[in-house]
């Protein structure tokens, strides 16, 4: 009975990661035609404008950034190594579980997961349209992802808490 419910456990784990071997890999463009350190330097330069960093705090901002970028870099691809090995055997698991599949099964399994790509597809498009959006002064929504609304304003009916001393 366990190794029933670790196979179809297995089973629907796989199915979802079907999904992620079907789609295009395409590299994204850069966001205004800016390289990513260019992006990067844009931003840290408008931050210390803001702020009104002087030159000396400048040129330590600049030299602390540095540093830490170059103490990511490692890790950065400690992460691409480690994905390209996960990929791997995300491959080699979704092949023997197809290998366990009868024809008919197969068949199933593909017809399914063209209809999850068709979806993520979709679902993608959908993303990729409204990401062109940016928010204006003064247009914050009221809700924004996962966090609940903000409370309503108080009635006049409603008792309010007394004044601190």
């Amino acid at each position: 009975m366990k190794k029933w419910l670790y196979s179809v456990c297995a089973a629907a784990v796989m199915l979802g990661a079907a999904n992620v071997y079907a789609q295009e890999k395409k590299p994204m463009p850069p966001a205004d035609g800016l390289r990513h350190e260019q992006r990067m330097e844009k931003m840290e330069n408008k931050l210390a404008d803001e702020l009104g960093l002087t030159e000396q705090q400048r040129e330590q901002a600049k030299k602390i950034h540095e540093e830490g970028r170059a103490q990511v870099k490692p890790l950065m691809e400690d992460m691409k190594n480690l994905r390209e090995k996960m990929d791997k055997l995300r491959q080699e698991n979704m092949k023997e579980f197809e290998d366990i599949l009868t024809a008919e099964q197969k068949t199933k399994f593909e017809k399914i997961k063209a209809e999850r790509h068709e979806k993520w597809k979709k679902m993608k498009e959908k993303f990729d349209k409204n990401r062109g959006r940016r928010m204006h002064k003064g247009s914050r929504p009221d809700h924004i992802g996962d966090f609940p609304p903000p409370p309503p304003a108080p009635d006049d009916d409603m008792p309010r808490p007394a004044p601190e001393d």
